[in-house]
């Protein structure tokens, strides 16, 4: 039926009927709108995949304890030895803010009655859910991957009123440069120029080092590239908490490294190639590709006309996780109907931020060339 009541019942009852109709489907559908937006995205799907996609009830910003330093009472003892009872420190905790993503979904009166019945009307709805899951999933893993710049540097993009977005992976892990030699920046609150601990590892690979690199080489063909990443995965193996286990790169570096690859055995997670997407392995880590890889070294974002060199990210997904309200997790809010407009519309919201706990286990090769050839 498309309306509720007698013959006598006024036409807004109609109304009233198709906002609960609408909502409950908006509704019902959520789950299925938060499973496609987490699939459709390699990286999303990655970290959805291992537990690196974490809830968490409020808070004012997103709190991330970290260990940097060991216990020095820990020593050989035997017998009747005095154990060390020095306090010890080693205990900070990083800071990240909460970033907002918000989107709606609008049907208009006449819309309502072009498309009315129950069946055309979900239908409508169905198109504009897909529509609006389609935009959210590129927000969050262009944000996410890419962010925006500013002066070269990678920073999360500013909304028209002032509040941060999602952290990018170029605003984790950093080009080191004239203005930044040695640290990466300051992260988490935290001043990589201050505290050593809190630093990623880098390379530059047209051979030219810049001060603070971990290493530096000229990976000038698919062999050196293949042995340049083989090398950045040890150094962000070094110490406790494990190696790498995700390798997200630009296309044309992705296709350097799989040519090195095709007269081998080749391992993929195949988990990932399940669920559609492409991945080689190094070692122990997934490889994938990503169109919104920026171009790190000249800092220009994924098709940018001047975009020139590949970048690398190898991320250790213990140390690096995507936090979500738990209350605003892609959540859908009922249809209103404003006093001056013939038409209705129910909000999409998130609420979350990426996170790091410890930055050297973490890693980045940047001005990789995309003409690489055997």
């Amino acid at each position: 039926m498309a309306t509720i009541g007698d013959s006598t019942s006024s036409p807004s009852t109609n109304t009233i009927y198709y906002d609960s109709l609408l909502t409950t489907t908006l509704a019902a559908y959520r789950k299925t709108l938060v499973d496609n937006i987490f699939k459709d995205s390699a990286f999303l799907a990655y970290l959805r995949q291992v537990g690196a996609v974490r809830k968490q009830d409020g808070g004012e910003r997103i709190a991330q304890p970290l260990m940097y330093g060991t216990n020095s009472t820990v020593k050989t003892v035997g017998g009747y030895e005095i154990l060390d009872t020095t306090p010890q420190e080693g205990l900070t905790t990083a800071f990240y803010p909460w970033a907002e993503i918000a989107g709606t979904i609008s049907i208009s009166r006449k819309e309502e009655r072009q498309n009315s019945g129950e069946g055309r009307l979900i239908n409508l709805l169905e198109a504009k859910i897909k529509q609006a899951e389609m935009s959210m999933r590129e927000k969050l893993n262009m944000d996410l991957i890419g962010g925006t710049v500013s002066s070269s540097t990678f920073v999360p993009e500013t909304s028209a009123g002032g509040n941060y977005g999602l952290l990018p992976l170029g605003y984790f892990f950093r080009k080191l440069n004239a203005t930044d030699p040695t640290t990466g920046g300051t992260v988490g609150n935290i001043a990589g120029a201050t505290y050593s601990w809190w630093r990623h590892h880098t390379s530059a690979c047209d051979g030219n080092a810049d001060t603070g690199n971990s290493f530096s080489i000229s990976t000038s063909t698919w062999a050196i590239l293949k042995f340049a990443m083989k090398r950045m995965y040890d150094y962000c193996s070094r110490g406790s908490g494990g190696s790498p286990d995700l390798v997200v790169m630009n296309q044309a570096a992705y296709e350097s490294y799989e040519s090195a690859l095709d007269a081998n055995i080749r391992y993929t997670n195949t988990k990932m190639a399940d669920l559609g997407f492409d991945n080689i392995k190094l070692r122990g880590a997934t490889c994938i590709w990503d169109e919104y890889v920026p171009d790190l070294d000249n800092g220009y974002l994924a098709g940018n006309a001047s975009w020139d060199d590949g970048t690398i990210f190898f991320i250790n997904t213990k140390f690096y996780e995507l936090v979500i309200d738990s209350q605003t997790d892609i959540v859908t809010t009922p249809f209103v109907e404003p006093e001056n407009q013939l038409a209705k519309t129910a909000k999409i919201l998130f609420m979350g931020n990426a996170a790091v706990s410890n930055m050297r286990k973490h890693g980045v090769m940047y001005d990789v060339a995309d003409s690489l050839t055997s």
